[in-house]
C-alpha cells in the first residue's frame, strides 16, 4: 500500500477536485460494497483508466474522511480478482490531511476488455458507471484479448491494421523503446502469428495475415 509515500498528494486531489467528475475521475463521500466497487472497476477498465476518490464531498468540497484500514489495498485486490473478470490489478493509495484519512484506488486501462462483474460489462458515461449495451460491448472489445499481449503490442496490432504494416523504427518511435524491446516485442508477434514479416534485413517490415486483417 502506498501510505508513507503517496503517489498523489494533497495538491494532486485539489486539482481533481477543481475539474470535477468525469470520465476518468470519480469522488465517493463513503467507500461502497464489494459489489459496487467491483462495478467502478469493471467500468474504469473498460475506458481509459481513472481514479476514485474516497473520503471527499465534491459537491460541498467538503474532506469527509474515511475510516481507512489498513488492509484496504488488500480488500480491493481480493474484489479485483474475485468479482471482476478479466483479472483487474488497481493500486491504492491513502493521503492523510488534517486527521483525516483519503483513499485512492488507481485502476489502469485494461488490455483484455471487456471487463465485467456478475457477468455483466460496465462502462464508464461521462460521470457515471453503468452497464454497457450490447453495440457498446462490440466497440470495446479487445480482438486480441487473451493472446498474452502488452498494452503497446495491442496498439502496435492497431497500428497495423490501421497502416498496413510497421517496422521496428516506427515501434521504437511511438512507444519511446529500444531496438532490442522493440524487435522481442514484435517477433513475439509474429511468433504468435499475429504478424508475419515482409522483407530482411533494415528493410523488414511487418504486416497483418490477411486473413487477421479481414477479421479486424
Amino acid at each position: 500500500m502506498c501510505y508513507d509515500n503517496p503517489t498523489m498528494t494533497w495538491d494532486d486531489i485539489l486539482v481533481l477536485l477543481e475539474q470535477g467528475e468525469g470520465q476518468s475521475v470519480e469522488f465517493e463521500k463513503n467507500i461502497p460494497s464489494d459489489d459496487d466497487l467491483a462495478r467502478e472497476l469493471v467500468a474504469f477498465s473498460n475506458a481509459d483508466g481513472g481514479k476514485i476518490i474516497y473520503g471527499l464531498d465534491d459537491k460541498n468540497k467538503h474532506l469527509v474522511g474515511v475510516d481507512a484500514a489498513e488492509n484496504f489495498e488488500e480488500r480491493v485486490k481480493k474484489i479485483a480478482k474475485n468479482h471482476c473478470v478479466p483479472l483487474i490489478e488497481p493500486a491504492v493509495d491513502i493521503v492523510d490531511k488534517a486527521g483525516k484519512k483519503l483513499v485512492i484506488i488507481n485502476v489502469p486501462e485494461g488490455v483484455d476488455k471487456p471487463f465485467r462483474s456478475d457477468d455483466i460489462c460496465y462502462i464508464r458515461d461521462g460521470k457515471a458507471s453503468r452497464p454497457a449495451k450490447e453495440n457498446e460491448v462490440k466497440e470495446i472489445t479487445n480482438p486480441w484479448s487473451g493472446k498474452g499481449l502488452n498494452k503497446r503490442q495491442i496498439r502496435a496490432l492497431q497500428m497495423v491494421a490501421e497502416h498496413s504494416s510497421i517496422t521496428n523504427r516506427e515501434f521504437r518511435d511511438a512507444f519511446n523503446v529500444s531496438h532490442k524491446t522493440a524487435h522481442i516485442e514484435l517477433t513475439l508477434l509474429a511468433d504468435k502469428k499475429l504478424l508475419q514479416t515482409e522483407g530482411a534485413g533494415r528493410s523488414t517490415c511487418y504486416i497483418m495475415p490477411q486473413q487477421k486483417l479481414e477479421g479486424f
